[in-house]
């Protein structure tokens, strides 16, 4: 069972069981040995117990715990799922989102949950429950606790009825708590995978539909405008995996402004420079660019692979050599300001055994070097492009350079809870292009992150043939 510790005392007086005077803004104790006061918040402790099971006519107040998920066996009862507030529940909640910024406090999943608002919390069954399943996963995953793993798959069940229910409700569906918990259970899938490594992928296209439905206003300020800053990457990566005939969404022109922070600093700590802030937003912007460029690609790299003798017309293949060539330049312009900004990264030598380099790129920012990466992967994308399209001109960088230099940053970038999540997108594009030695070694590197993060998965990947030549996509 899942308890709060019942003393009131600060987190370092409870470490060194003595008495505090709960003094504010912090206690006499860290005042008189001259240390900082770590705070007041009670984490979670996990007692020995059995569950308590509600018993038949006291269902449906939208808990997170009871018979039938928890939502009763009268679950399409809008108002037993979102109408009654539970500030007990909120409190309750509160409490694990602290635990899992304590448990992973050296790794920056915390920063990936920065758009929750706390204080949401305790009126939505529908919020609650997506909070609890996210908040317990990663917690059961950081203390390999696999009975917070499980308990966390079942709360992710309930809270799944309760998201189907809100939907379907004439004015809930477009609610900010429905769109926050249906963002936290594409979280929970990206981490602990459901069904499938890629159930996320139609969560996340399911969710694109939900925001553009809502519409652009509907997320230009506040909580709403957070929340698809958050999450604008796994909106781009769905289109991009998706291969939809369709640019992005967020390329569009009633959408393109809202990729960026403009200042308000949303989803960033107060002290990150502005400058910083609009370079990442650049990364972003360009980045959502890039589904138009890999749906056409691909289908041209098909039919040339498979002899189709029907060609696409020529004016579609200068349209896509052209795109690519535009987003190409825009990506480079926004690299020098990048470089400028970060630096490149230093040389060290390989501490993983299983390596197949002798020395990696350490990032001294895992986030800046994500991006690195992320340009490395574009421009590999572009030039797959023009290749296709059989295109003339100066475009050229060595594939094999830029595979190497998206492989040797993953023992840096890649590290972490969220270290997959940084990674993903850049080794999966690396992959199409590497040799055969490296694509073994990164569908067993897959294969360990899998167990951190579902949506990474070496089992989705086409095996590398022995005959494979290295810079030669398969």
């Amino acid at each position: 069972m899942v308890g709060v510790p019942r003393s009131g005392g600060c987190q370092l007086c409870r470490k060194r069981r003595v008495k505090c005077d709960q003094g504010r803004p912090g206690c006499g104790n860290c005042l008189k040995y001259g240390v900082r006061c770590p705070g007041f918040e009670r984490g979670l402790k996990f007692v020995p117990g059995k569950h308590q099971i509600r018993p038949k006519g006291k269902q449906g107040d939208g808990e997170c715990t009871g018979a039938r998920g928890g939502y009763g066996q009268d679950g399409h009862n809008l108002t037993a799922l979102v109408a009654a507030p539970r500030p007990n529940r909120g409190q309750y909640i509160s409490t694990m989102v602290y635990t899992v910024r304590a448990s992973i406090s050296l790794s920056d999943a915390t920063d990936f949950l920065c758009w929750i608002e706390l204080g949401r919390l305790g009126a939505r069954a529908v919020l609650d429950g997506a909070m609890c399943a996210v908040a317990t996963h990663l917690v059961g995953k950081e203390r390999a606790d696999e009975a917070m793993v499980v308990h966390s798959r079942t709360i992710y069940g309930w809270s799944l009825a309760a998201l189907r229910t809100s939907l379907g409700h004439a004015t809930e569906w477009k609610s900010s708590e429905t769109l926050c918990a249906a963002m936290l259970l594409c979280v929970f899938e990206l981490f602990a995978g459901t069904a499938s490594s890629d159930a996320w992928l139609r969560h996340a296209r399911g969710l694109g539909t939900l925001i553009k439905q809502r519409g652009p206003a509907a997320h230009a300020e506040g909580w709403d405008a957070s929340m698809l800053l958050a999450f604008r990457g796994i909106l781009i990566m769905c289109d991009m995996f998706n291969q939809t005939s369709e640019p992005c969404f967020l390329s569009r022109p009633g959408w393109k402004p809202l990729i960026r922070d403009g200042g308000r600093h949303l989803i960033h700590p107060p002290h990150l420079p502005n400058r910083t802030i609009e370079i990442a937003d650049g990364f972003f912007e360009r980045l959502a660019e890039l589904p138009a460029i890999v749906m056409p690609t691909y289908s041209l790299r098909q039919s040339r692979t498979m002899g189709t003798v029907q060609q696409p017309e020529p004016k579609k293949i200068a349209a896509l050599a052209q795109r690519a060539i535009n987003c190409r330049r825009l990506f480079d312009l926004w690299y020098q300001d990048f470089k400028a900004l970060a630096g490149m990264p230093d040389e060290v030598p390989s501490r993983d055994q299983t390596s197949p380099f002798a020395t990696v790129f350490q990032h001294r920012i895992a986030w800046m070097g994500s991006m690195h990466m992320g340009y490395w992967a574009s421009i590999l994308i572009f030039q797959e492009a023009l290749a296709q399209c059989q295109w003339p001109g100066g475009y050229e960088e060595p594939r094999e350079e830029l595979v190497g230099n998206i492989l040797r940053s993953v023992e840096s970038v890649g590290s972490g809870t969220m270290g997959p999540h940084r990674v993903g997108f850049s080794v999966r594009v690396a992959y199409e292009f590497a040799s055969s030695e490296h694509k073994r070694w990164i569908v067993a590197l897959l294969d360990r992150f899998k167990g951190i993060y579902a949506a990474i998965d070496g089992a989705t990947y086409h095996r590398p043939s022995k005959d494979t030549e290295a810079g030669q996509p398969c």
